[in-house]
């Protein structure tokens, strides 16, 4: 993998938090901005959120639950929306929270040349480099996941003169803690009002409670002097100086005090500074170069075009805006996401929140909460099929913690077994609706569509000892499923009240609103989640045959998908105008993506419906935030259009920040934002045009734009245990490399007859379908695909 082909570079440093280059290790992360006079490092950890465990759920919601079904049956739409948000919702969740800056403050004046700022994908290094003086200044930055520090490494043939200092946004205080070492300590808020509220008092403390937090600064020099006093630390040496950062919180569980931690935090930042500083910056730079690069390099991507790489990155995205096509830039972006995943959940850690980790507010958009309408959905939609499958585990220890806090959700809201969650989760696990409109504060299906999760690694894998682990947590949720149906007055079962998420439709009277019953989306998750239930129920041999059974009936009884007056996928479960023909969700097209119940091949009407809904979303400006740009790509991919597809990554791409991170644009919020999901969503989106493994077989590049005619990809996966190379040239495919991980059967949809070779000797295909084949396979062997022209 060429380090060109996966650097971003600038010819400046940058000048606002969206040119800053993100560098991170799962819980520890920074923003670095690559000053020659005053660098500036904005620092995250993970688990630093306002807030303590608390009660959220709402005792007064059960009793009001009938009357909404009964107000919706009875067609008085508005109404039961009204109730909802009056009686039936909760408190607000709490917010992410910035942990503080490193400062550094150069002494040399002097003009500057040949300056070069760049983020090495391949390495997880970010490194500045410039002329001053004559002099070559060079520094360079990581954060290890082995060690759990940020090293920082300035060098220079002249002496170095550099203050550096620790600040925070919270509560804080600095002080010396040795001749080479200063450590900032702080707590965070007891409460953050979300950033939609107004408030004069939106930030409050209360002494002695809230999350702890401490990072403790050493300096190292090889010739020169290290001074500490008065909150900063002095360094004056030649050849080079090193800074080693540690951070931790008091964080210990979602259901623990974190202010009875005591000095723990402060003892187990102290011993991995202490064992970091023994190692020495050579050989912590090794021990994270070998981590990164074990898990990164697994995948790589060509997608062909001239090489721009000696561009930079920022030039090169302005010029996509002008209507340049850089396939080398889309190639960069999907690694791009590949590295901010592994940056900002890593085994342990906590999930990647909208933001991922990186976040400078102390009033974030949105709480840089866990969104569960879509938005962690889509964060983890590229953890598989590009080889990041330990980058899902967060999300699975999230999921866990879930099925405690939702039990209590579900049977005090609703009157219902299992687990639930709603739309906003944060540190706390809350699994409670929010307060607000019930558009998007309503919504009691989070559980089922992050269980999706827990079968897709499965599916992946064909890992049974995870499948028996994950099973029971997928039947919980199922539980809740079957009880939170009702029947309908045609017979069919029903989730009511039921919301098709942040959109709104007109009733037949002319009202808007946005709750009624058996909303396609709902229809949508269950029939995945039951589904899946019964799938693992027979691999695990389960022998809960009432579950069963009452799985088998409840999908008979599900309503079908249905086709609306436009020919569109209908949204709800009458085919309603919506109140916003262009809205950003494209909620119901969950059947087509991620889950996979719509097929080209198998469904074709219901496809032709899909296309639709897509197209007059688009007639009416749909698709404009950066998530919902990514979600095209991936719905027109299942669609086999390359072109659109194309479009929409292209427009992804275009709207970028100028460090390459998503900007999201949304109709009622002025400032700029960055949410990660665009970033992750366009990698699985991109993924999707060259490899498809859903449905009746895998299928090599699907959805290959023109612009895209020459190129290979190594190391994606494909549902049912491989993986998957290949290499085409002028649109079609060359050869396709398969490596079976657990020795199960692949069977291949291919529009061309194909040969298949194992060591040089052709081996038999089984014909499934004219145009669907499958082979044999065995553990750790790999199978050469060529058009049968070929050979």
């Amino acid at each position: 993998m060429s380090d060109k082909s996966t650097t971003l570079w600038y010819a400046q440093s940058a000048k606002s938090w969206f040119e800053a280059l993100p560098v991170g290790n799962g819980r520890f992360g920074g923003m670095v901005y690559g000053g020659t006079d005053r660098e500036r490092i904005q620092m995250n950890e993970d688990s630093l959120w306002s807030g303590e465990p608390g009660e959220t759920v709402n005792t007064e919601a059960i009793n009001h639950l009938n009357h909404v079904r009964e107000l919706i049956f009875s067609g008085k739409h508005a109404e039961a929306e009204e109730v909802i948000e009056r009686h039936m919702e909760g408190p607000e969740i709490e917010s992410y929270l910035p942990l503080g800056d490193l400062d550094l403050i150069f002494d040399e004046a002097g003009g500057i040349s040949d300056y070069r700022r760049e983020l090495n994908l391949t390495e997880g290094i970010a490194r500045v480099r410039y002329l001053q003086n004559n002099t070559v200044y060079t520094r360079e930055l990581f954060v290890s996941a082995v060690d759990q520090v940020m090293a920082f490494r300035l060098h220079s043939e002249r002496n170095i003169n550099v203050t550096a200092l620790l600040s925070s946004p919270l509560q804080y205080q600095v002080k010396k803690a040795s001749s080479n070492q200063l450590i900032l300590t702080g707590r965070s808020p007891i409460h953050v009002l979300p950033n939609t509220v107004k408030s004069p008092d939106p930030v409050q403390y209360v002494e002695g409670k809230g999350i702890g937090f401490n990072v403790r600064l050493l300096a190292m020099t090889d010739k020169g002097r290290v001074e500490v006093s008065g909150g900063r630390i002095r360094v004056s040496g030649t050849g080079t100086i090193t800074f080693l950062l540690a951070a931790e919180t008091s964080f210990r569980g979602f259901d623990q005090d974190p202010s009875s931690s005591g000095d723990q935090p402060l003892e187990l930042s102290e011993e991995r500074l202490e064992r970091a500083a023994a190692l020495g910056y050579d050989r912590l730079k090794e021990r994270h170069l070998n981590e990164h690069a074990d898990r990164f390099c697994k995948v790589s991507l060509d997608l062909g075009g001239p090489d721009r790489s000696d561009i930079p990155t920022d030039v090169r995205i302005q010029a996509v805006k002008s209507g340049t096509h850089d396939p080398g830039l889309a190639a960069l972006f999907f690694q791009y996401g590949r590295y901010l995943l592994l940056s900002s959940s890593r085994s342990g850690t906590q999930p990647a929140n909208l933001q991922g980790i990186w976040n400078d507010n102390i009033r974030p958009p949105w709480c840089s909460s866990w969104t569960t309408n879509i938005n962690i959905e889509m964060n983890y939609w590229p953890a598989e099929v590009g080889n990041l499958a330990e980058c899902h585990e967060p999300l699975f220890d999230l999921i866990k913690d879930l099925q405690h806090t939702g039990r209590k959700a579900a049977s005090v809201h609703y009157g219902c077994r299992g687990w639930t969650a709603h739309h906003n989760i944060d540190l706390w696990r809350t699994a409670t609706p929010v307060g607000g409109s019930p558009s998007w504060a309503f919504w009691p299906m989070a559980g089922t569509w992050l269980c999706q999760h827990l079968w897709e690694h499965y599916a992946y894998s064909q890992d049974e000892l995870f499948l028996r682990q994950a099973y029971p947590v997928m039947k919980d949720a199922a539980l809740f499923g079957l009880d939170w149906l009702v029947e309908a007055k045609d017979g069919s079962l029903v989730t009511c009240p039921s919301t098709s998420p942040e959109n709104f439709f007109i009733t037949p009277d002319g009202q808007k609103s946005s709750v009624t019953q058996g909303a396609t989306m709902d229809v949508a998750l269950l029939r995945g989640l039951f589904d899946h239930c019964l799938k693992a129920s027979r691999i695990l041999a389960d022998t809960d045959q009432a579950f069963i059974g009452q799985l088998e009936q409840a999908i008979l009884q599900l309503p079908p998908f249905r086709i609306g007056k436009y020919g569109q996928l209908q949204e709800w479960d009458e085919d309603f105008d919506e109140f916003e023909p262009g809205h950003r969700h494209t909620a119901h097209l969950v059947s087509l993506h991620p889950l996979g119940q719509i097929t080209l091949h198998q469904h074709p009407e219901l496809a032709a419906a899909c296309r639709k809904t897509l197209e007059r979303r688009m007639e009416h400006g749909g698709a404009h935030t950066g998530w919902s740009c990514a979600w095209m790509i991936n719905l027109w991919a299942r669609l086999g259009d390359a072109m659109q597809a194309h479009r929409f990554v292209n427009e992804l791409l275009a709207g970028l920040h100028p460090n390459m991170m998503n900007a999201h644009r949304h109709p009622k919020v002025k400032q700029d934002i960055f949410q990660i999901d665009g970033n992750l969503g366009g990698v699985s989106g991109i993924a999707e045009m060259l490899l498809q493994s859903h449905g009746d077989g895998v299928q090599f590049l699907p959805s290959l734009p023109r612009k895209w005619m020459s190129g290979h990809v190594k190391g994606l996966r494909a549902r049912g245990g491989f993986e998957v190379d290949l290499e085409w040239e002028n649109g079609k495919l060359l050869r396709a490399c398969i490596t079976s991980t657990t020795g199960k059967e692949f069977q291949l949809r291919a529009a061309e007859p194909v040969r298949v070779w194992q060591n040089g000797q052709s081996i038999p295909l089984r014909v499934i379908e004219p145009s669907v084949i499958a082979f044999g396979t065995k553990t750790g062997e790999c199978y050469e695909i060529v058009p049968r022209s070929d050979k």
